[in-house]
C-alpha cells in the first residue's frame, strides 16, 4: 500500500504508516509467541461467544485507529465505507435475532510514540486473525458489522512502559427504539395505544359530572332563550351537577370577567334550574353555569335587545271589509305590507270591533259587524297579532252567545282575549304574554254604550271602565308581570284630540302600575303623550275598516322598544287605508322624540312625524 500524506500532520513520527514501516520503526517491540498466543485465544473467545449466540462487538481496524497531536482540535472523523456483506444463508430458528446499533468513531491518543507502535502491531495481529475467522464468520457478519464498539483488548489498555492511555470518549447517546417491523409487533403497539385511550377516557369518567374547571365539561345546561330583553329574565336547566351543590348563572360582555347573577342548588339527581334577570345592556353577551371550584356548562352566545311591541287600532273583518274579504280571501287584508311588518314585531296588539259567530240575533242599534272564523283565522295567520282587545261596544252586537264564541275563537288561534269574557271575573282578568324574557300582561276596559254589553258576575261581557276596576285588575296585572299594557275604547268618534274623561281613566292606569296606555274608538288619530313614566297613545284609529274620509283613513303601526324599566324607544310607520285594508307608506318609520321630554308630554301628532 503506498504511504498517504498528510500536510496537517508537521511532525513526520506521526504521519501514517504501511504496516513495514511501523514494523520497521517498532525495533524491539515485535510480538512474542507468548503474546502471539494470548490473542489468538481472546479470538477464539469471541468465536465461541458467538456460536453461543452473545453478539460481540469487532475490534477496531487500523483504518480506524488514528493518531493525531494532542494540541491539534479533534476533527471529525469520516464514516468507513462498509462493503457489501456477501450473500449469508438464512439463519436457523434457534439463531438469536440480531440488533443494530451504530459504533461510534474510535480515537486513539497514545502519550508516546512507542505505545502507538505497540497498538499498531496489536491491531495489524487482529486483522490478521479476523482475516483467518472471516469464513467461518459470515453468518454473523451483517450483526457483527452493526454491532457496538467494544472496550480495547488488553494489549491496548497500556503503554509498553506500563503508562495507562488517556481517558476514553464517552459513550455515544442511545438511540430511540426502532418502529415496530413486524404484523404482530405492530398489532400489540396499536394494542397499547388504545389501552391508553382506554385509561384516559376511565379517568375523565372518574371525574364526575362537576367535569375540569374552567373548560365548560359535565354539567349539561340548557338556556330559556337566546335572546333577552334588557332585564328580561333567562332560566337554564340542566343535569348532572353535583348533587346538592350550589350552581351559579354568570354572564359577561366582549372578554371582559364573568359576573353572577343568579344563584340556585341542584336536586339529590343532579339536576337544576337557576333564574336570573339579565342587566347588560343592548348588545352580545354570552351566558352559563358554574359550580364554584368545580366545571361549568358550555357558554351560550345570547343577544340583548328591546322586546318590539307593534300597535294597530281597530280592525273590523266585518261590513266593507268582509265583502272585500270574502271576495279576495282572507288574506286581502295583510296583502299591502301590513301583514309582514307586524309579523317582524316581537308582539303585535290590535283591537277587533265585530264579533266572530254565526250564532246569535243582531242588537238593535245602529251599526252590527259581524266576522267569519275564516276571516279571523287569516288575521292570526297572515299578521301574526298576538293580542286583540275584546272590550269594544261591537263585539256584543249579536248578543251574549256571539260575545263568547268570539273569545273561544281567538284562544284557539293562540292568541289573547283581552277584556271579555264569560264573566266579569275574566273579562278583568290580565292576559300575560312572554316574549324576550319580559312577561307583558294586558288588560282591557270599555266605556262606550251599550251598557247591556258589560260583563256580570254572572253574565257574559266586557269589562267595564270602572276607574275602581281599572285600578284593581292594573294591580293584578303588576304583580304578574314586568310590563303592563292598559287598553280603553273611550273618546268622541273623529276627534282628533283627548278628552278630559280620557286623560282621567289613563290617569289612574298609569298611578297603578301600566306603562303602555293605549285607546281605540274615535277612528281618528290622537296625540302620543308621556304621562307619568307611561307612554298614552289615546287612539290609534282604524286599521282594517271600511272608512272613507280623510281624516279615518289615516292610519299606521306604533311600535314601542320595551325594556324592563318601560318604553325605551318608538317609531311610527305611516298607512293609509285603500279598499279597507291598510297599505304601508313606502318613507322609513319616523321616531317619536322620546328625549324631548316637553314635546312628549305636550303631546306628538303622530300624523306630522
Amino acid at each position: 500500500m503506498a504511504t498517504e500524506q498528510d500536510t496537517s500532520n508537521r511532525d513526520a513520527s506521526l504521519r501514517p504508516q504501511t504496516p513495514a514501516a511501523r514494523r520497521r520503526n517498532a525495533g524491539a517491540h515485535h510480538r512474542t509467541p507468548e503474546e502471539r498466543e494470548r490473542l489468538r485465544e481472546e479470538s477464539r473467545a469471541r468465536r465461541r461467544a458467538r456460536e453461543d449466540g452473545q453478539v460481540v462487538a469487532p475490534e477496531p481496524t487500523g483504518d480506524q485507529i488514528t493518531v493525531r497531536r494532542l494540541s491539534e482540535p479533534e476533527a471529525k472523523p469520516e464514516a468507513p465505507s462498509r462493503p457489501a456483506p456477501p450473500a449469508a444463508a438464512p439463519p436457523s430458528p434457534a439463531s438469536p435475532v440480531p440488533f443494530t446499533a451504530v459504533p461510534p468513531a474510535t480515537s486513539l491518543k497514545p502519550s508516546t510514540p512507542a505505545g502507538g507502535a505497540v497498538r499498531e502491531e496489536a491491531a495489524e495481529a487482529l486483522r490478521e486473525d479476523e482475516a483467518a475467522e472471516a469464513v467461518s464468520d459470515r453468518s454473523a457478519g451483517a450483526a457483527l458489522l452493526d454491532a457496538p464498539a467494544p472496550a480495547a483488548p488488553a494489549a491496548l489498555r497500556e503503554d509498553s512502559d506500563g503508562a495507562a492511555p488517556p481517558p476514553s470518549r464517552p459513550p455515544a447517546p442511545s438511540l430511540p427504539p426502532a418502529a415496530p417491523r413486524s404484523r404482530g409487533e405492530r398489532a400489540a403497539a396499536l394494542l397499547g395505544l388504545a389501552s391508553a385511550v382506554g385509561v384516559v377516557v376511565a379517568v375523565a369518567a372518574s371525574l364526575g359530572s362537576t367535569g375540569l374547571p374552567g373548560l365548560g365539561g359535565g354539567i349539561r345546561g340548557e338556556l330559556s332563550s337566546r335572546a333577552v330583553a334588557p332585564g328580561g329574565w333567562l332560566t337554564l336547566t340542566g343535569s348532572h351537577a353535583p348533587e346538592g351543590q350550589g350552581l351559579a348563572l354568570e354572564s359577561r360582555s366582549g372578554d371582559g370577567p364573568w359576573h353572577a347573577f343568579a344563584q340556585a342548588s341542584a336536586d339529590d339527581d343532579g339536576d337544576f334550574a337557576i333564574k336570573g334577570r339579565v342587566l347588560q345592556r343592548p348588545g352580545r353577551i354570552e351566558v352559563r353555569g358554574r359550580v364554584p371550584g368545580g366545571g361549568t356548562t358550555k357558554p351560550v352566545a345570547v343577544t340583548v335587545r328591546p322586546l318590539r311591541l307593534a300597535a294597530v287600532g281597530d280592525i273590523n273583518l266585518g261590513d266593507q271589509a268582509g265583502d272585500a274579504i270574502a271576495a279576495n280571501g282572507p288574506s286581502y287584508p295583510w296583502q299591502a305590507g301590513a301583514g309582514k311588518a307586524l309579523r317582524h314585531a316581537d308582539l303585535t296588539f290590535g283591537n277587533l270591533e265585530s264579533a266572530v259567530s254565526t250564532r246569535g240575533e243582531p242588537f238593535p242599534k245602529q251599526y252590527n259587524f259581524r266576522a267569519t272564523p275564516a276571516a279571523l283565522a287569516g288575521l292570526r295567520r297572515d299578521s301574526g297579532i298576538d293580542v286583540l282587545n275584546l272590550a269594544n261596544n261591537h263585539v256584543g252586537d249579536y248578543g251574549p252567545t256571539a260575545t263568547l264564541d268570539t273569545v273561544r275563537s281567538v284562544e284557539r288561534l293562540g292568541m289573547k282575549a283581552v277584556g271579555a269574557g264569560p264573566d266579569l271575573e275574566r273579562a278583568l282578568a290580565p292576559q300575560v304574554v312572554q316574549r324576550l324574557g319580559l312577561k307583558v300582561a294586558f288588560v282591557g276596559f270599555s266605556e262606550i254604550a251599550p251598557i247591556e254589553f258589560a260583563a256580570a258576575p254572572d253574565r257574559p261581557g266586557t269589562a267595564w271602565a270602572d276607574p275602581e276596576q281599572i285600578a284593581e285588575a292594573v294591580h293584578a296585572a303588576r304583580r304578574k308581570a314586568d310590563i303592563v299594557v292598559a287598553t280603553f275604547h273611550w273618546g268622541i268618534e273623529k276627534q282628533t284630540l283627548e278628552t278630559a274623561r280620557q286623560r282621567e281613566l289613563a290617569d289612574v292606569a298609569v298611578r297603578a302600575g301600566a306603562q303602555v296606555v293605549i285607546g281605540a274608538h274615535p277612528h281618528t288619530l290622537q296625540p302620543v303623550r308621556r304621562q307619568g313614566g307611561a307612554i298614552v297613545a289615546y287612539s290609534l284609529g282604524n286599521f282594517v275598516f271600511g272608512a272613507q274620509s280623510p281624516e279615518t283613513t289615516t292610519t299606521g303601526i306604533l311600535e314601542l322598544d320595551l325594556t324592563a324599566e318601560g318604553v325605551a324607544k318608538g317609531n311610527w310607520r305611516a298607512a293609509r287605508i285603500e279598499g279597507s285594508r291598510p297599505v304601508l307608506a313606502k318613507h322609513a318609520p319616523r321616531r317619536l322624540p322620546m328625549r324631548d321630554d316637553l314635546r312628549m308630554e305636550a303631546g306628538v301628532n303622530l300624523p306630522e312625524l
